[in-house]
């Protein structure tokens, strides 16, 4: 019984603690927005395209194209690798096949992102570079270094949406003379339509919030004309500028209000999510 008070106790002060540092962290960066929305409003710097703090520019307008190009590519480039990967460990693989598929899959959620980085830095960016001719950082190799990195989870999470589709659907429909393929596209995967946009969401989530990996191979730039020009996001924006924009230089509120938008992204991502995870099998 005094174990029991002394886990509730423990408990409470953790969750207690992850409340209090959360809302400091919230506080600051709504602080910091606030500062500077009050200084140069709110649209004007989200439209805007000029971007030089020193000179009074805060355009993030590059910046929230970027991330919203690179993350929506790299999770149309996951997609089919992971629906294929999802199928195969979910109705394929049996037993210990799948287990170790799994596993397979659980070690590359765990690499590091810098790891991705690097090997878009020697694999990638050399491979843009010669069927472009252009510097072969940009967009699209950031894209394609993040749709690798966001793949294992995209895969996870869609393998567990159609496992939990109930057999009673695939035993009716192959009762009635389906075939597995009939089956797996008229009758699974619409059944596991809705956590599979789960899925994609928390990709999307994942993919948004990257910032090593995709700071490798994008170029670090104002966003150019295409994908094959060094651009920049606003997660990498921060890391660049955040050495040269501490806490307490003027224009170090704009990285409050980049960091503002991003939470603002997040929380409809998981508005979204949570929505999509009411809906019923149909």
């Amino acid at each position: 019984m005094k174990i029991d008070k002394v886990m509730d106790r423990v408990t409470h002060t953790v969750f207690a603690l992850f409340l209090v540092v959360w809302l400091s962290v919230a506080g600051i960066i709504v602080w910091g927005t606030w500062r500077f929305i009050s200084h140069y409003g709110f649209l004007s710097p989200i439209l805007s395209s000029r971007w030089n703090p020193l000179a009074g520019q805060f355009g993030l307008w590059p910046f929230i194209l970027g991330s919203l190009t690179v993350t929506v590519l790299a999770v149309v480039i996951a997609f089919p690798g992971s629906l294929a990967l999802s199928v195969l460990g979910s109705r394929i693989l049996q037993g210990i096949w799948r287990r170790y598929f799994v596993r397979l899959l659980m070690v590359f959620v765990s690499v590091p992102s810098v790891l991705y980085g690097w090997w878009g830095l020697i694999v990638i960016v050399p491979w843009v570079r010669r069927l472009s001719g252009t510097s072969g950082y940009g967009m699209l190799s950031a894209s394609v270094v993040l749709g690798l990195m966001i793949l294992p989870t995209f895969s996870i999470l869609s393998l567990e949406a159609i496992r939990q589709v109930p057999e009673s659907y695939v035993e009716g429909s192959v009762g009635l003379g389906a075939t597995e393929d009939q089956t797996l596209w008229r009758i699974i995967l619409p059944a596991a339509r809705p956590r599979l946009v789960q899925a994609a969401l928390i990709a999307v989530a994942r993919g948004l919030g990257e910032t090593i990996a995709v700071q490798m191979v994008i170029g670090g730039q104002i966003g150019g004309p295409g994908l094959l020009h060094p651009a920049a996001t606003l997660t990498t924006q921060l890391l660049t500028d955040l050495p040269f924009l501490p806490p307490g230089v003027p224009g170090h509120d704009v990285l409050d209000f980049m960091a503002f938008d991003l939470m603002v992204l997040m929380t409809i991502i998981v508005w979204l999510q949570m929505r999509i995870g009411s809906w019923r099998y149909e």
